[in-house]
């Protein structure tokens, strides 16, 4: 890899000033992605601020996410982020840790695995239609975000501890989401180092760690206790069973518990942030769901589609593709600069936060045409030909591209079907729906919804 300092002529201006000391601390602080989009705006692929003197660069041209992400990822590593809530997981953890972690759970996540816990998702999800419909009979409308990541924590408590899920842990959980996300961005380390006694919110930080921490040691010392059990499926096992290549040593109690909230935690907010945006475009363009409802009704009938249906619908499929590329769930791919190193003809310091936002990477006019419009027949095999590797990254790229992947096309393409198939979906609210980054990106005044039983 070639680092030498670029001449003075091969470098440009690729960011504003911005205030004394503080730098772009406020509009970072404000919102970080609003911040990407105009600063591609008037900068281009590559933009450089400094916030209380750290670097941080942003990056949307697909070659050059390709460089950090495929060919380069040494020379570009994820940065070390601490949180009371991740801890040393999957999502989070790097060097020989994540190599060990991520070749002992990924398999946890292949198809056949996927297959396994579909009856479960199948059963959640009939339970949670039977609600919404019974609220439409009455009039009553709810929040989607919030009823998606309802059903979503549902399936994944399940599938991880084969229990009832418990309403205490989902309000616990959706709390520490709202404060994490509050704190996300490159800080995110200092403010959890130096700043959290003067957050209000830290009580709620607080209590939501007890429960889970306790849910899952008292689970865990359960399991351990009995053994293994023919027919149990849960994810809680899988990671008991689990052992490294090197080794063939067990994950210790810590490290199980860390792999149980990280892929808890990514699995239910990233599916209920996509099946979201999902709902919301099918009651924007009619024309949309009445094709979703002629391809299920052509595959499933009156049945409701099940895990081995999804496959069989590449219309809905590809509908839940173009979601993901026009409000893709994970807002940003963090990285950092191991040395001094030129990107795009911009010098970026060694430790310069690297931040590429999907939203932004899914907008290049050079690699999406007319960007802003709502097209899942853009996404059929042979308008895809010639796409550049990394023009498309909802979950990443490379050697750290999301395990999940897999279980979050499914999930969604599965309930936007059966959603359609059996029910008629209002949307209540302003357009166009504002939106915001939390650890996700999510509408920022909710999802106001009315469903109601379709007749016939």
């Amino acid at each position: 890899m070639d680092t030498s300092v670029p001449s003075p002529s091969a470098r440009r201006k690729a960011g504003p000033r911005g205030l004394p000391v503080l730098g772009s601390f406020f509009p970072m602080l404000q919102e970080p992605l609003a911040l990407a989009n105009k600063l591609h705006a008037e900068y281009g692929d590559v933009s450089l601020v400094r916030v209380y003197g750290y670097p941080i660069a942003f990056l949307r041209n697909p070659v050059d996410v390709k460089r950090v992400l495929i060919d380069e990822p040494q020379a570009f590593p994820k940065p070390r982020i601490v949180n009371p809530f991740n801890g040393n997981g999957l999502t989070v953890s790097q060097g020989e840790l994540w190599k060990r972690q991520r070749h002992m759970v990924q398999p946890m996540f292949h198809k056949e695995k996927v297959r396994q816990w579909s009856g479960i998702f199948s059963e959640e999800l009939a339970k949670v239609l039977q609600r919404w419909t019974a609220l439409g009979a009455k009039g009553e409308s709810f929040d989607m975000y919030t009823e998606a990541a309802r059903l979503m924590f549902a399936v994944m408590w399940r599938t991880c501890f084969d229990e009832v899920p418990r309403e205490e842990f989902f309000a616990g959980i959706m709390d520490a989401i709202d404060v994490f996300g509050r704190r996300r961005g490159p800080w995110g380390t200092l403010y959890y180092k130096v700043l959290p006694r003067l957050d209000p919110n830290i009580d709620r930080i607080g209590m939501a760690l007890w429960l889970v921490n306790g849910w899952i040691y008292a689970r865990l010392g359960q399991r351990r206790e009995r053994g293994t059990q023919d027919g149990d499926i849960t994810l809680l096992s899988a990671l008991v069973e689990a052992r490294a290549r090197d080794t063939g040593e067990p994950m210790e109690d810590t490290q199980v518990r860390d792999e149980i909230v990280n892929l808890f935690g990514a699995s239910f907010e990233m599916i209920a942030t996509s099946l979201t945006w999902a709902v919301h475009a099918c009651t924007q363009h009619p024309e949309v769901t009445r094709a979703i409802r002629e391809e299920v009704s052509a595959v499933c009938g009156n049945a409701p589609p099940r895990y081995e249906d999804v496959a069989k619908l590449p219309y809905t499929n590809r509908v839940v593709q173009e979601i993901n590329r026009l409000s893709p769930p994970a807002w940003t791919i963090l990285r950092e600069t191991a040395d001094d190193v030129e990107v795009g003809g911009v010098l970026l310091p060694k430790g310069t936060n690297l931040l590429m936002c999907p939203y932004a990477i899914h907008r290049h006019p050079d690699h999406w045409k007319d960007a802003d419009t709502f097209d899942p027949d853009r996404f059929l095999p042979e308008r895809l030909s010639g796409m550049h590797k990394c023009a498309y990254v909802p979950f990443g790229a490379g050697q750290r591209i999301c395990v999940g992947q897999h279980m979050s096309q499914v999930d969604t393409v599965q309930t936007l079907a059966t959603l359609l198939q059996q029910c008629d979906v209002e949307y209540l609210g302003k357009n166009p729906v504002e939106w915001q980054t939390r650890l996700t990106f999510v509408p920022k005044r909710g999802m106001p919804m009315r469903v109601r039983a379709r007749k016939g």
